[in-house]
């Protein structure tokens, strides 16, 4: 009888008890429990805020080794330190320049490959696919130059002044070679209507010259291709 008595009175203190007086009364019964939990969430965010510092700190450290690099061996050295750092497309782009500039043209060519394959955003995309045409007319592969543009041209994924160059140079290309009705397909798609881009109308204008020289006969007798009759 007297226990229950006690575990009355104990049920009745606890529930007579304000907010703060629990509080307290589980502080002094838990306290140690109450220690070890807070300690290991300190440590937890301790844990963490210097996992995102390193983390931070190191991609700042890459980024600025792949943007002060400025000769071949200093961008191959942070190629190789910083292989997944985010700025290596960009890093590898301007290596291929100083590449082909040596004319180690197949060289540049690995480099720019590997920027494609990056998939990298415009206008780093569009520009090393264009630098990669461009050394294959240094190499003197025009045929494979003029096929590179002409495929440029036709992307839908590149900016429209990449493409209106792209059509441009393929143009250009034929009329070397002497392929005038791939010339004036070619130049005919520069024509790439885009107020935005003042390149785009730059390279547009730079093709309808070109074709009205060739329909002038000035890259020889040219006959346009009769357009296909429609059924």
């Amino acid at each position: 009888m007297a226990d229950k008595k006690k575990q009355l009175d104990a049920a009745l203190s606890h529930a007579l008890m304000n907010d703060m007086e629990r509080i307290e009364y589980g502080f002094a019964t838990y306290w140690k429990q109450i220690v070890i939990a807070a300690v290991a969430v300190v440590i937890v965010i301790a844990a963490v805020f210097g996992y995102f510092a390193v983390s931070r700190n190191a991609a700042r450290e890459a980024a600025f080794a792949l943007a002060d690099a400025a000769t071949v061996d200093e961008l191959n050295a942070a190629l190789d330190k910083y292989a997944d750092a985010p700025g290596v497309a960009a890093a590898r782009f301007r290596l291929a320049k100083l590449l082909s500039a040596d004319k180690k043209y197949d060289e540049a060519l690995q480099e720019l490959t590997a920027v494609k394959a990056a998939k990298p955003g415009e206008p780093l995309l569009g520009m090393a696919m264009l630098s990669m045409a461009y050394i294959q007319e240094l190499k003197g592969s025009y045929e494979a130059a003029a096929a590179e543009f002409e495929a440029i041209g036709a992307l839908p994924e590149v900016s429209a002044g990449v493409r209106a160059e792209a059509c441009t140079n393929a143009g250009r290309l034929y009329l070397q070679l002497k392929e005038l009705n791939k010339a004036a397909a070619a130049l005919k798609r520069a024509d790439i209507p885009d107020l935005r881009s003042t390149t785009a109308a730059a390279w547009s204008m730079d093709a309808k010259s070109l074709l009205v020289a060739l329909e002038s006969g000035e890259y020889g007798p040219y006959k346009p291709e009769a357009a296909p009759v429609k059924l």
